[in-house]
Parts: structure tokens; C-alpha cells; sequence
């Protein structure tokens, strides 16, 4: 399990390295990123103020999570390494310290005498929060971006269905100078949509090879984990109880969000077509019905650009992990 992690935040150091990450975060940081959609309008504001309370709210849950799990999975083995006396002045013979993590020790120093005990706990307390570090902080900024994506998305949706209605209402149709205002609204919308399909497009190109290495990992760590808790033991919920909780939430909360990037952007077809374009003039019949056409392939995100990110596949891998998880069960008990 620990070669896993390790291997997993491994490959998001080498994603982080790469140009289209680079390119990504910049983009993120100072063009696509709500703070500087929020002075548009009334709504434009508010959805930038959800946004900003959701991220804060969720980076004060994740860092949470953090500082218990790093507390636990290090803290435990020391405990009971004290609590079977092997700190004191005569531990039980031939009895070796537990760790967070094993490694080689020449001579088993580390885990036969209480120096090299002491000195491996205090070495793995910053490779765990490292560890910790590269599986959580990287999801937190994929979580962030997905919710400013989600905030562009019910932006432009709400900027469709308050399009204003004609004026001269017998007539049902918009005057000359109405037209001008509402094609300029219809520019501006097919700007904001361009926008956003380039920033998906470059979150694709970025984290593609990342969604798939999560997945693949995941499949794996699950079905470890489970069985690490298979024994039900104080012991087993201490130390293994925070990391499941972590990994499981991170697989859900991230194929949750960009669930809803795509069904977000499956509502904009509708959205569309309410606006109306029956009281506008043949020019902007046609930018409407452009538009209509654009917002017909939603938007999505898809590991290694062949497997959707989404419910689905969380769902999949979920499922295949329980599978695992009571075969593998199933022939220990019948041994």
C-alpha cells in the first residue's frame, strides 16, 4: 500500500512538471478564475462568494483530515511499542518495534534496539506528511478548478434564462435597437462558453494521464485497505480507518464534481433553446441557433482520454473493488 501511494504522488510530481500543467494553473490563476468574472453582475457575485465559501470549507475539511490521519497512522505504532515496554529499562527479548513504515536496516537497527526505533519513527514523520501532502493538496487544486468551473457553468446558464423579453409585447418581437443589445448579450455569451470548453480542453491535455494513474491506483489501494480493516480491531481502525476515509472520498469527490461539469453543461442545451429566439431578428436567429450547436457536446474529462471521469466509472471501480475484497476473503477463511 505504501509503494502505491508513493508511486501515485510520484507521477503527480512529474504531472506537475509537465508544460500543460504549467499552462493550466496559469490560466486558473489569472484569467479563468472567478474572481475576475465577479463584477459582471449581482449573480456573477454571488456565485463567486458560494464558490469562495465551498473552496474554504472544503480546504479547512481536507487539511482536517490531514493533521488526524498523519496523527494516527504515526502515533499508533509508537503507542504500542510503549505499551508493550519497549521503551523501558528491560524490554521483552527478541521483540521488535512496530513503524508507520518498514524499511531495509542493516542488522535490523531500526526495528531491534530502542535508538533505531526512535530514529526511524522521527524519519517517517516527514515522508508520511509528504505522502500526505502529494495525495491530498493535488486533489484539492483538481477540486478547486472543478468548482470554478461549475460556478462559469451556472453563470452562463442564468445569463441564458434572464435573457430580456421584447418590450412591445402585442407584437412579440424586438425593435431595432433591442436586437443591437441582444446580439451583443449572445457575443458575450458565446465568448464566456468558448472560454470555458478551452479551459476543459486544457484541463484535459493537463490531468488526463493523472485521472488515469488515480483510477488505476485506486482500484488497488481500496481493495487493500479493506482488508486492513477486515480485522476490525482498535489497532486496525486507528491506523487504517483515517487513510480509508481519505482515499474513498477523494475517488468519490473527485468523480462526483466532474459528474456535474457534465450534466451541468447538458442543462445548457435547454437553456438555449428558452431563450427567445422566436422574437428576434434572422441575424440573431442564426447567432442562437450557432450557439444551440456548440453547447450540444457537453463537457467532460476523460482518464487517459479513453475512460469518462465520472459516476460511472467510480461506481465501476467501487464495485470491482468489493468483488476483490470478498474473494480474497472468502479463500482466507477457507484456508
Amino acid at each position: 500500500m505504501c509503494m502505491f501511494l508513493a508511486f501515485l504522488v510520484m507521477h503527480r510530481l512529474v504531472v506537475a512538471r509537465s508544460d500543460n500543467y504549467h499552462e493550466m494553473v496559469r490560466d486558473y490563476l489569472f484569467d479563468f478564475h472567478l474572481f475576475y468574472y465577479k463584477d459582471r453582475s449581482k449573480y456573477s457575485a454571488k456565485v463567486y462568494a458560494t464558490v469562495h465559501v465551498v473552496s474554504g470549507v472544503l480546504t479547512f475539511y481536507v487539511q482536517c483530515q490531514m493533521v488526524i490521519g498523519m496523527f494516527l497512522f504515526n502515533l499508533k505504532p509508537l503507542f504500542n511499542n510503549y505499551s508493550r515496554g519497549l521503551f523501558g529499562d528491560r524490554p521483552a527479548p527478541n521483540a521488535t518495534f512496530e513503524q508507520a513504515v518498514y524499511y531495509y536496516s542493516p542488522g535490523d537497527f531500526a526495528y531491534t534496539t530502542k535508538e533505531g526505533g526512535v530514529l526511524l519513527f522521527v524519519g517517517n514523520i516527514p515522508l508520511t506528511g509528504f505522502i500526505t501532502l502529494g495525495i491530498c493538496v493535488f486533489d484539492l487544486l483538481v477540486s478547486t478548478i472543478t468548482l470554478q468551473i461549475l460556478g462559469h457553468l451556472e453563470i452562463l446558464k442564468h445569463s441564458l434564462l434572464t435573457m430580456p423579453l421584447p418590450k412591445d409585447v402585442k407584437r412579440g418581437m424586438y425593435s431595432i435597437e433591442e436586437n443591437v443589445q441582444i446580439r451583443q448579450l449572445l457575443k458575450e455569451i458565446i465568448q464566456h462558453h468558448g472560454v470555458i470548453v478551452k479551459f476543459v480542453d486544457k484541463c484535459t491535455e493537463a490531468l488526463s494521464d493523472y485521472m488515469f494513474c488515480f483510477y488505476f491506483i485506486m482500484q488497488l489501494i481500496t481493495c487493500i485497505l479493506l482488508l486492513e480493516l477486515s480485522a476490525v480491531t482498535w489497532d486496525a481502525l486507528a491506523r487504517y480507518g483515517p487513510l480509508n476515509i481519505v482515499v474513498f472520498q477523494q475517488l468519490i469527490q473527485l468523480s462526483v464534481l466532474f459528474e456535474l461539469i457534465n450534466s451541468k453543461s447538458v442543462h445548457l442545451i435547454d437553456a438555449v433553446y428558452f431563450v427567445p429566439w422566436e422574437s428576434m431578428n434572422t441575424s440573431n436567429r442564426r447567432t442562437a441557433l450557432l450557439l444551440l450547436h456548440r453547447v450540444q457536446t457537453p463537457l467532460s474529462l476523460k482518464a487517459g482520454k479513453m475512460v469518462p471521469v465520472g459516476v460511472n466509472t467510480m461506481a465501476a471501480i467501487l464495485k470491482t473493488t468489493f468483488s476483490y475484497y470478498m474473494m480474497l476473503t472468502t479463500v482466507a477463511s477457507e484456508r
